[in-house]
């Protein structure tokens, strides 16, 4: 899949990509890895007879993303047929180039996920034991030697046309192959599944929960006060670090950890900064 990422800075709105798409339906935009919302596609035009109409474009957000948030746009195609051809018509150049070069670009994304996968292995070799991580990439490898032989033959198939309904079926059948490999990795990737962005309506606390469990969280205070954590966490064996935020000042901090969802942070009349970490509750 082709995409890319940026992380907000409170003021940017128009983020660019450079790969090539065919309507704004193929662009899929997430913000920490949800669906975003209140944008513009604007893309760049390749010409009225190009045979793919767009070379890339921009995303232009109604709002600045903030300094937490992370963007990515993606293209995504849906595997189906954007042409129907008629045994009694004349075949138009053009729109068949730009039906080739479609099929052509969904098997340069199949070809990405296989070699973002060859990736995946490298970065969590250490993750498991030897002997563990060789049997599970041994049982993933063959499946992967069987695609990349499979989209070898669409790539021979598509120099000679052939059969354009059969093509695409073929396709569909190796996406389908592939998708199956996400629960062959369980338990060997960990991501964010749920976040909280700090903003007055929430007290300025935020979070990220991860699919492991784990979770960081945090927050401000003004005085020696509680801080409610935004989650509940699984015991109040968790780490807590609290800073000073007031200029030019030396103080002493202490913490109790009252329960699994609030902290009392003795700081004097001075304002903190509060940070925790550890499983989250179930």
């Amino acid at each position: 899949m082709q995409k890319v990422s940026y992380m907000g800075d409170g003021s940017t709105t128009e983020f660019t990509f450079n790969f090539p798409y065919f309507e704004n339906s193929n662009i899929i935009v997430t913000k920490n890895n949800q669906t975003a919302t209140g944008y513009t596609i604007i893309g760049t035009s390749a010409g009225l007879d190009a045979d793919i109409p767009y070379t890339g474009g921009k995303v232009v957000f109604d709002v600045a993303p903030t300094v937490l948030d992370n963007i990515t746009i993606a293209r995504s195609l849906p595997l189906t047929r954007i042409v129907d051809y008629q045994p009694t018509e004349k075949l138009n150049p053009t729109t068949l180039n730009q039906d080739m070069n479609y099929t052509v670009e969904i098997i340069k994304d199949l070809q990405d996920e296989i070699d973002s996968l060859y990736s995946e292995y490298a970065d969590i070799a250490d993750k498991e034991s030897t002997t563990t991580l060789l049997a599970r990439i041994a049982a993933i490898h063959d499946e992967i030697v069987d695609v990349s032989a499979a989209i070898s033959i669409l790539s021979q198939q598509i120099t000679n046309l052939g059969d354009i309904s059969t093509l695409r079926q073929s396709v569909t059948t190796n996406t389908e192959n592939i998708s199956t490999l996400d629960t062959r990795t369980s338990g060997l990737i960990d991501y964010v599944i749920e976040s909280q962005a700090p903003t007055s309506s929430n007290n300025y606390t935020w979070y990220r929960k991860y699919k492991s469990g784990w979770i960081e969280q945090g927050g401000k205070i003004s005085g020696s006060s509680n801080a409610t954590l935004p989650k509940r966490m699984a015991d109040k064996n968790y780490f807590v670090l609290a800073t000073c935020r007031n200029t030019g000042t030396a103080a002493a901090i202490g913490v109790n950890l009252v329960s699994e969802t609030v902290l009392y942070i003795n700081c004097g009349n001075y304002n903190v900064d509060w940070y925790v970490c550890g499983t989250a509750s179930a």
